[in-house]
């Protein structure tokens, strides 16, 4: 590091660098402002001043990324879609991810808690949406909006799974696309009711 002082983009990716690492070597729980402040070389100061809680400091480093967190190829058809999408959650909710999240839900205030809510509710419809489209030009959907509570559905599904049940085998993922996402996009993609009212 030298005797450079970092600023901006440069120390708050250090620091978020920092985070994961100590997210990986000693979970959320084992997680201090002064592991991170060591491992980023820098002051708990500059870290409290950027986030007064450890779950703001944890938030804002898994969540910093523009980028959907996993892609889904296609596959063809929205099923196959939303099946490969419930795997790459699965691998993703591996028991460290687990574990953060369920450590900043009990950790977290109020507006944090608010901010991971919003935060993971336009995630989810990030990583959805480009479904949906392929979905529509196969004539799989119909031409009605759908709702963004629907559009989140399939993920909001998966965090239940992997975060409350702790686990989501392939039976599983069946019974939610097949039984639960498919039939309720494709209702509500083809009932202007449905949408009008939702």
């Amino acid at each position: 590091m030298g005797n450079t002082r970092r600023r901006g983009e440069d120390l708050q990716a250090a620091i978020h660098e920092a985070v994961h690492d100590e997210l990986a070597a000693r979970g959320y729980a084992g997680l201090t402002f002064e592991g991170v402040a060591a491992a980023a070389a820098t002051s708990k100061a500059v870290l409290y001043r950027r986030w007064p809680t450890k779950a703001e400091m944890v938030l804002s480093a898994i969540t910093t990324t523009g980028q959907p967190i996993f892609t889904v190829p296609d596959s063809g058809s929205l099923a196959g879609d939303l099946n490969q999408l419930m795997r790459a959650g699965r691998t993703f909710f591996r028991e460290q991810t687990r574990q953060t999240i369920l450590g900043l839900l009990a950790d977290a205030e109020e507006y944090a808690a608010e901010t991971m809510r919003e935060i993971l509710f336009a995630r989810a419809t990030e990583m959805v949406t480009p479904i949906l489209e392929r979905a529509r030009e196969r004539g799989e959907l119909g031409p009605v909006p759908i709702p963004p509570r629907a559009v989140a559905l399939p993920l909001d599904l998966l965090r239940h799974e992997t975060l409350l049940r702790g686990k989501l085998d392939e039976h599983d993922i069946n019974e939610l696309v097949d039984q639960c996402a498919v039939p309720l996009l494709v209702a509500l993609s083809t009932n202007p009711v449905s949408a009008a009212s939702s």
